[in-house]
């Protein structure tokens, strides 16, 4: 008989190995780039923080200074993540599992530190692809299949429950409609978030503005043209519409070349600017001499800059411009750096709901500041949630000293009150700014964590299914994320739900005491401090900002509340 027939599991394997060993080295390299950028993020604000606590000036990159507690977390679960390394190479299911769950978690806290995080993702998700190649599979899904088939039917269940809670429905309503208007905040806000019209200060709801707007729209912007070509020239349309002619001020056209230089050679450049009143199509069969009779203006300069302002027709019409070089003899050594714009003013829109005391349009403030708002919230309970869950996972699992350290470190954060805590270390900080607040937060928030999902896993380490886990010989890193932490997140969901709002209030009350971002941001515990000394005189300036402070906040504590209804073993199956 063929011994290939004999051992068909065996030559599967063999087969399949090569796409194990890809997927371990690729997640090597990760591991190494994970650690190059935790450890440079973290070392970047352990200078920070010597800078600022002996005074001296130290030039560090502005980005070393941020994402302090996103570095730490990812250093921790990056060393995970090389544990389970060592599980891939030797093809054990375990590691595998472990692998998808660090991803995620990976996936997660990169998301909240902008652009480099979305690389990362990039690169996290050609690695969660691997992982699902059928060569790779083969080593593990299946029994990954029969661990998570119970959590998706008892999640189904989950959701079904949700669709009849009628306050969790209408609470995931409006989160999804304030998230939606987070992300549609540039095309449905009239104004932009640190727009000021000072002649529009404290406006009522519902008024014009008193301003004209002046706008600017490029038809040619830094173009450097060839002069191997000479005589070189361009030419293009403009179109005089309505949109330009919304005030009695007339629109007109700009004209600048710069950056003229004309080398070694000392070339004589004559630089010839006009507008014909033309539409494009009869410009372009016209002869030069058949043009000269449609010249609406004409500028030209010798070695010299052009920068002209040129008034345009205050009628509709079509028009082309062009601009020329003309050169004694062809040359390379000049350039020239051109740009064409067409000013004009417009109507500001109206103010829906009114002004602030600096002429800010409270409509669109308060649409921006649901971006920022919502954005800190998001990042504070996510960065919280991860760092305490690991933290809190590893001092009930391990117990003894690190169990004892942790606990005491959490005893001090409970010693004080979190908004004063979050004060201090704003103070400590020493920089205004929205980025500031979220730090603060979540160095106060994550014991709130480490102690629910302490409390969690020293319910579950001394369970039987634990101890067969550890008799199959499973890793404690494998126990900790595949097998205990999934059957303690329902009262961490709970309370990240509930925590979404307390973190909104947060973040206004630091904002209204003084402790926010600088005049001009968007935000809107900082809108009700601008308005806190008219709220007589000018109520709209508090009132719409409390309300959306309101509405979101209220509406997270209702999904809360009803999620942890629906949790509650004793609840859901009535």
């Amino acid at each position: 008989m063929d011994s290939d027939s004999m051992y068909p599991e065996i030559q599967d394997e063999a087969q399949n190995v090569t796409g194990v060993r890809v997927l371990a080295f690729l997640q090597i390299i990760f591991v190494m780039l994970g650690l190059m950028f935790g450890g440079i993020i973290f070392l970047g604000n352990f200078v920070y923080a010597i800078e600022g606590w002996l005074g001296i000036s130290i030039v560090v990159p502005e980005f070393l200074g941020a994402w302090v507690l996103q570095s730490l977390i990812i250093l921790i679960l990056i060393v995970f993540l090389l544990r389970a390394n060592q599980g891939i190479l030797e093809r054990i299911p375990d590691a595998f599992g472990t692998s998808f769950y660090l991803y995620l978690f990976l996936a997660v806290i990169f998301a909240t530190i902008g652009w480099v995080g979305l690389i990362f993702i990039g690169v996290i998700a050609v690695q969660l692809l691997l992982l699902f190649l059928p060569s790779v599979r083969y080593f593990w899904f299946e029994e990954f299949q029969e661990d998570t088939r119970p959590r998706i039917k008892e999640t189904r269940f989950t959701l079904h429950l949700i669709r009849k809670s009628p306050l969790v429905v209408v609470g995931i309503a409006i989160i999804v409609f304030m998230v939606g208007v987070a992300l549609a905040a540039p095309w449905i806000a009239p104004y932009r978030g640190e727009d000021m019209v000072f002649d529009d200060i404290r406006l009522p709801p519902g008024s014009p503005s008193n301003d004209i707007k002046q706008n600017y729209e490029y038809l040619l912007e830094d173009r450097y043209f060839n002069p191997d070509i000479m005589p070189d020239y361009e030419y293009g349309e403009v179109r005089i519409t309505e949109k330009y002619l919304e005030t009695v001020e007339i629109p007109e056209l700009f004209i600048g070349v710069s950056d003229l230089y004309t080398g070694a050679d000392s070339v004589s450049v004559n630089v010839t600017f006009r507008i014909y009143s033309l539409n494009f199509t009869d410009y372009e069969v016209m002869t030069v001499a058949e043009r000269r009779a449609y010249l609406y203006a004409n500028v030209s300069v010798v070695n010299q800059h052009l920068l002209k302002y040129i008034e345009l027709p205050d009628e509709v019409g079509n028009y082309v411009w062009e601009l020329q070089f003309i050169a004694s003899y062809k040359t390379t050594t000049w350039s020239a750096n051109t740009r064409i714009v067409i000013a004009y003013f417009s109507i500001y829109p109206i103010h829906i709901w009114g002004t602030d005391n600096y002429g800010g349009d409270i409509y669109s403030r308060i649409i921006w500041g649901a971006q920022e708002d919502l954005r800190i919230a998001l990042s504070v309970v996510l960065v919280a949630l991860t760092s305490g869950a690991i933290i809190g996972a590893a001092s009930g699992y391990f117990g003894g000293k690190l169990d004892e350290l942790v606990m005491r470190i959490t005893d001090i954060f409970f010693a004080f009150p979190g908004l004063v805590l979050a004060m201090a270390i704003v103070m400590a900080i020493g920089v205004r700014s929205l980025g500031t607040i979220s730090i603060a937060l979540m160095i106060t928030w994550w014991p709130t964590y480490a102690r629910l999902v302490r409390g969690q896993v020293l319910s579950e380490r001394e369970k039987l299914y634990i101890e067969a886990a550890r008799s199959s010989g499973a890793s404690d890193t494998r126990i900790l994320f595949s097998h205990i932490l999934p059957n303690t997140i329902q009262p961490v969901i709970v309370q990240a739900t509930m925590d979404f709002g307390a973190v909104l209030l947060v973040a206004a009350g630091l904002s209204f005491i003084g402790f926010g971002p600088p005049v001009g941001t968007a935000e809107w515990g900082m809108m009700i401090a601008r308005g806190q000394n008219y709220i007589l005189s000018s109520p709209w300036m508090t009132i719409y900002p409390g309300l959306a402070i309101l509405v979101t906040a209220l509406a997270f504590n209702l999904v809360g509340d009803g999620v942890r209804d629906i949790l509650d073993p004793k609840l859901r199956r009535r």
